[in-house]
Parts: structure tokens; C-alpha cells; sequence
């Protein structure tokens, strides 16, 4: 793997990092600031709604600015959100701060999207984006329950500041491997929403909204309910992340098959074995047992996301940095909408309704995926 991988493959891993260390913590978090789980978790929504906003508006603007310089100046961002993150007194602030550093995904994960489809060679672009997306799973593997731990010991405020401060190291990596941004005159320019028009463009954007709704709006909420209901630590509660990474990145291994089989088959099979698992979360008798269908879900999800980036980076490849701000857009306002759902279905019907609503989300892409465009 060339040394350009490993650099967007570490800047997924960190900014996958920071957008989910909060639910390992969350209960911590909100009894400091003195406030509800459903509002601590606010901040989760205003960093996919800062990340939505942000990939939208400027998503387009990567072609023309360059796409590696785009993602150096965002993960500037992502950094000083993150230390800001860590002083914060209350709810708002928490909020605001995760809301920068969501602006700054929303420009960082459009860029690395769109490099790693730059540099990929043609019939294997399942192969290397799989290698860019194991970035979430070393997230999750280590990134997450590192942070849940030090957490435990330390502190979250102490947990955020270094997360923050190895975004400026990644930085000066990323500075002296990443390949130069093309100039400017070799990009057109496409209006924001003009990816929707293209053939097919609006049925995968449907698609990833669903999908991203169900997983987001789950996530935030399997640390409270794991630790409410098995009355486990927040270094506990880190398992689940680290399992699920665990599996995402093991579906690593057989990223071919997407290439040999093709998208159209194995995406309808994917989500609907992904809405069967999740329906199977709030039913599961034990911790252990939880944490297999979790690892599970981990390994199938790496496919379908898998399917989702490569499909849209498809669709029109001279103007990747609009296209991939727009799947941006669409990941992170799935992920506010999720969020703020199910926080609500949590607090008033418990888990079994985030985990049935998210099958049935689930479900609604698996129909999508099977139309034809």
C-alpha cells in the first residue's frame, strides 16, 4: 500500500475518532455538564449537521481549490474543535465546538473520498477504498476504546485534548506524502445539487440517507444502553465500538467480491442482513451475545458503505470533490436526523425502538437499491 493511503487511511481513522468518541462517554459527559443524555447528545447531532452543512457548501469548491490542500486546512479545524470541545461548560458550548469540528469533516472526508478515487487504479477501486475505510474500523478498534479508557482514568476533557492535538501531527504527515492538488483550470465546476440529476445519482443519495439515519442514530445510543442495561463501565461500553470495528475491518479482506460480483447484487443482499441484525440488538440476553451480533453488523456495514462511496465517485469523476460533498451533506443530515430520532424513541420507548427503527430504515434502502434508476 503506497505511502498516500496510509495517510487518508490515519485521517479517516481520526476523524472517524472524534465523531464517535462521545457515545462510549455520553452519560459522563452529561452528568458533568449537569444535563440529560438526550441533550448531551445534542452535540453528536450538531457535528453531523456541521459536517452536512459544510460538505454541501463547499464541497464543489475542492475541485477548483484542490483537493489535498482542502483536506490539510480541515483537519486544522478538526483539531482546534476538538481541544475547544474539551473546555467547554455546558451543553451549548459542547454543541457549538463538535459543530466546527464537524465542519471540518464535512470538507476532510469529501477530500480523502475523492483522492483515494484519484489514485486508484481502474477495476480496483473496491480494493483501495476498502484500505482508505479501514480507517473507521482503527477508529473503533483503538481510537474509541483507547478513549473510553483514558476517560475512566483521565477524564473526557483530557481524552478530547489529545485527540485534538494528533490531528496537527497528522498534519505535517499529510503535508510532505500527499500528491499535490491538480490546478485549478483541469476541474469544471458543478452546481451543488447537480450530482442528484445524474443517471442513478438520486437513488444512491436516497439510499445513503437511510442507511446512515439507521447506523448514526443507533450508535450514539448503544453506550447508554449497554451500560444502563448491563451494568457496564464506560471502558465497558468501548467494547462495542471495538467490535464493531473489529469486524469492519476484517470485511477488509474480501473487498474483491464487490468487484468480481458487482454492486447491484450485493448491496440489496447487504442491507437487508444489516436491518436482521440491528432488529436483533435490543433482543440479544447478554453482553457477549450483544457483542457478536454487533461484530456482525460491523463486517456487513464495511460492504455497504463500501458499495455506497465507490458508486457515487462513479458518477461523474472529473467533478468527484461536488459529488462527494454531496454524499457528505447526505451522511452527516442522516446522521443529525438519526440522532435526534432515535434519541427521542430511546428516552421514551427504550432501545427496542432505535433498533427496530433503524431495520426498518435499513429495509427502506434495500428497496431503493433494488429499483432500477
Amino acid at each position: 500500500m503506497t505511502a498516500p493511503l496510509y495517510i487518508l487511511m490515519a485521517c479517516i481513522a481520526l476523524i472517524g475518532a472524534n465523531g464517535l468518541l462521545l457515545s462510549p462517554v455520553l452519560t459522563d459527559v452529561a452528568a458533568e455538564l449537569d444535563t440529560t443524555i438526550a441533550y448531551a447528545g445534542r452535540a453528536v447531532a450538531a457535528y453531523s449537521a456541521g459536517t452536512a452543512i459544510t460538505a454541501l457548501w463547499l464541497g464543489r469548491s475542492m475541485d477548483g481549490f484542490g483537493l489535498a490542500r482542502a483536506l490539510i486546512l480541515a483537519m486544522a479545524l478538526v483539531g482546534q474543535a476538538q481541544i475547544g470541545t474539551a473546555f467547554s461548560s455546558g451543553w451549548i458550548g459542547l454543541s457549538m465546538f463538535q459543530g466546527m469540528a464537524g465542519a471540518g469533516a464535512g470538507v476532510a472526508l469529501p477530500a480523502i473520498y475523492g483522492i483515494t478515487a484519484e489514485i486508484s487504479p481502474k477495476g480496483q477501486e473496491s480494493r483501495y477504498m476498502s484500505r482508505v475505510i479501514f480507517g473507521w474500523s482503527i477508529a473503533m478498534v483503538a481510537a474509541v476504546p483507547l478513549g473510553a479508557f483514558l476517560s475512566d482514568v483521565f477524564g473526557w476533557r483530557q481524552m478530547l485534548m489529545l485527540g485534538g492535538g494528533a490531528a496537527f501531527i497528522l498534519i505535517l504527515f499529510a503535508i510532505k506524502i500527499l500528491p499535490p492538488s491538480k490546478p485549478a483550470e483541469a476541474r469544471i465546476r458543478m452546481r451543488r445539487f447537480k450530482p442528484l440529476t445524474l443517471q442513478g445519482g438520486a437513488k444512491q443519495f436516497a439510499l445513503c440517507l437511510f442507511f446512515m439515519m439507521a447506523f448514526y442514530g443507533t450508535y450514539a445510543y448503544i453506550g447508554a444502553y449497554t451500560r444502563t442495561t448491563f451494568g457496564i463501565s464506560a471502558t465497558a461500553a468501548g467494547l462495542s465500538a471495538l467490535v464493531y470495528g473489529i469486524g469492519f475491518g476484517l470485511a477488509m479482506t474480501l473487498s474483491g467480491v464487490i468487484d468480481r460480483l458487482g454492486r447491484n447484487t450485493l448491496l440489496p443482499a447487504g442491507l437487508t442482513i444489516a436491518a436482521i441484525l440491528l432488529a436483533s440488538l435490543a433482543i440479544t440476553p447478554s453482553f457477549a451475545a450483544f457483542l457478536a451480533v454487533v461484530f456482525l453488523w460491523g463486517f456487513i456495514n464495511h460492504f455497504i458503505l463500501n458499495m455506497i462511496v465507490v458508486g457515487l465517485n462513479a458518477l461523474a469523476p472529473k467533478n468527484r470533490g461536488a459529488v462527494m460533498g454531496l454524499y457528505s451533506a447526505t451522511t452527516y443530515t442522516g446522521a443529525a436526523i438519526g440522532v435526534l430520532l432515535m434519541g427521542n424513541m430511546y428516552e421514551g420507548f427504550g432501545f427496542v425502538a432505535v433498533a427496530l427503527t433503524a431495520a426498518a430504515l435499513n429495509l427502506t434502502a434495500m428497496l431503493l437499491a433494488l429499483r432500477r434508476a
